[in-house]
């Protein structure tokens, strides 16, 4: 605490402050904050002043941080996230552990792995509840970034700078089309059969290489753009391929039930299928809780004890 700026800094007004970035507006801000206006613009003067820069660009019809404003935004929701941690880790006790297990994942994570790690951490640790949520792999690992949250599973390409990446199972990705489709049943096809239809898939975000690779599946098999359905969601992107919307990548494991049912038809590549990872993620800053920490050594221990090869989806590539 030598830093005088430490010692004089009111953390009041980084919490203002954090409240006004996410807004993007003196008076939502002030509205979420319950306080006036000019409350909340004094405030943001004051916290300016003490860190001798600006912050915030703004006039009557523009709202926008500047470079130190963004840096000190990702700073804030880094410590006050950290903060909001504070009371799981105390409420914790020594004897046995209870409280919430709360993990993010992108939809649709089939996995035997992932299945037998909660079955034996609900074994281990029955009062503890489990609370899951589903966003896609480019918010996991936003999130874990920022430290909203502590613990994801997602898809990732490659690995971002101060984050733990545990590597669960390997998915690859085929092409797959419904009933209405007039490939459906076909037992004939190329690739080269695919160039000009349509298509559908998962939102792009530029931030997510998961999603560049998918698309430069399309890309490959030269299929019309722009895509006929978008989706942050599997489910849905699921759905528009059964409806006849146009033909979209999805792992082979998850839709191997759809296909048997009739629902699904796997088209061209057979053999040289997309290979996405799949890992469970914390950000190495992060202070976890007991549970979590449980949790993830529960991962661990089933992890290790498969081989990478019992760890690919699907194991034997064959010809549908």
């Amino acid at each position: 605490m030598s830093n005088p700026l430490v010692r004089s800094l009111d953390w009041n007004l980084l919490r203002v402050f954090l409240v006004i970035a996410e807004e993007r507006s003196i008076s939502k801000a002030a509205d979420a904050l319950n306080r006036t206006q000019p409350a909340v613009s004094t405030a943001l003067k004051r916290l300016e002043e003490q860190l001798n820069t600006q912050l915030v660009l703004r006039n009557a019809t523009m709202f926008q941080l500047t470079d130190n404003g963004k840096l000190l935004h990702r700073e804030c929701k880094e410590v006050f996230n950290t903060i909001g941690h504070i009371p799981s880790l105390i409420a914790e006790t020594t004897e046995s552990l209870a409280g919430t297990l709360s993990l993010t994942m992108a939809s649709h994570m089939v996995s035997d792995l992932i299945d037998e790690t909660l079955a034996q951490f609900h074994e281990r640790h029955p009062n503890v509840t489990v609370d899951v949520s589903l966003v896609t792999s480019a918010v996991v690992i936003e999130q874990v970034m920022n430290r909203s949250i502590n613990v994801g599973i997602c898809l990732a390409c490659s690995h971002v700078p101060g984050i733990e990446y545990l590597h669960l199972y390997k998915e690859h990705f085929g092409f797959f089309c419904g009933p209405r489709h007039r490939y459906f049943g076909r037992r004939d096809l190329t690739l080269a059969d695919l160039q000009g239809e349509r298509a559908v898939t998962f939102k792009v975000f530029a931030s997510s290489e998961v999603i560049q690779t998918i698309t430069a599946m399309y890309r490959q098999a030269n299929m019309a753009m722009p895509f006929a359905g978008l989706s942050d969601n599997l489910e849905e992107l699921r759905r528009m391929i059964i409806a006849g919307v146009g033909i979209g990548a999805m792992p082979i494991h998850v839709m191997q039930r759809d296909v048997r049912d009739g629902l699904l038809w796997q088209l061209p590549p057979y053999h040289r299928p997309t290979p996405i990872d799949v890992y469970l993620v914390t950000n190495q800053k992060a202070q976890l809780t007991r549970i979590e920490n449980a949790f993830i050594a529960q991962m661990r221990e089933v992890v290790a004890a498969k081989t990478i090869e019992e760890r690919t989806y699907p194991p034997v590539f064959t010809e549908p």
